[in-house]
């Protein structure tokens, strides 16, 4: 009997509170920016694994690369570009190839490979897109349906003077949500921001690193008939 005395005036003391104890004041509304948040907790996870398995700043293979491209050695070139992990490896590669068939469409053929490297490096980017958008408009509905059974219940208490306290403690739980839902917007918008800038920086690292192989191998093209 004391405890639930004791768990009820901690309700109505919201400094006493724990953090699971007020989040739960939220009510239903809180569900869904629960599930947003580990979504994007999920998401930014993932994408950080393939970011760091990636290893988009270790660009110590290709001057590898090149060597072998100016002493004619494609099939050297090819074994170190696919023994890299980096995603600018698979279209230099696929440029490579082509090049020794058809050099007239290498350069199609990397803008086709590299725009797919650039699509999985931005994949799941929109869904914390939304996230960051998505949350605080379901924290500020569930404020709003908050306020709103809060003043059909005073309607109906039929009080004719307002309790304050009742009326003050309607209106922090009801604003709870819309805290949750910034809470979780704001650290979902800083991971799309780093994720989407290390994408760009690995579409701008595709572009140079295939404008260079390009310009190796139509030089050395170009010299072969004068040795």
């Amino acid at each position: 009997m004391r405890q639930r005395v004791t768990s009820r005036r901690s309700f109505d003391n919201p400094a006493a509170m724990s953090i699971g104890e007020l989040l739960q004041q939220g009510g239903w509304a809180m569900w869904p920016i629960y599930a947003c948040s580990v979504v994007g907790v999920a998401v930014f996870v993932k994408k950080l694994i393939d970011l760091f398995s990636a290893r988009i700043f270790d660009l110590g293979w290709f001057e590898g690369v090149l060597e072998r491209v100016r002493a004619g050695s494609d099939d050297e070139a090819l074994s170190i570009l696919q023994a890299s992990r980096h995603p600018a490896s698979r279209v230099l590669a696929a440029t490579l190839n082509v090049w020794r068939r058809r050099p007239d469409r290498a350069e199609a053929e990397a803008r086709r490979v590299g725009s797919l490297e650039v699509q999985k490096a931005e994949s799941f980017l929109a869904l914390l897109s939304f996230i960051a958008q998505a949350a605080p408009l379901l924290g500020l509905l569930g404020t709003v349906l908050g306020m709103v059974d809060l003043f059909l219940g005073l309607q109906a208490s039929g009080l004719r003077e307002i309790d304050v306290s009742l009326l003050s403690s309607g209106i922090w739980k009801a604003l709870l949500t819309t805290a949750a839902g910034l809470t979780v917007a704001v650290p979902s918008l800083g991971a799309y921001s780093y994720l989407a800038h290390r994408a760009d920086t690995l579409r701008l690292q595709i572009i140079d690193l295939v404008q260079q192989l390009l310009t190796e191998m139509h030089t050395r093209d170009e010299l072969e008939p004068l040795t």
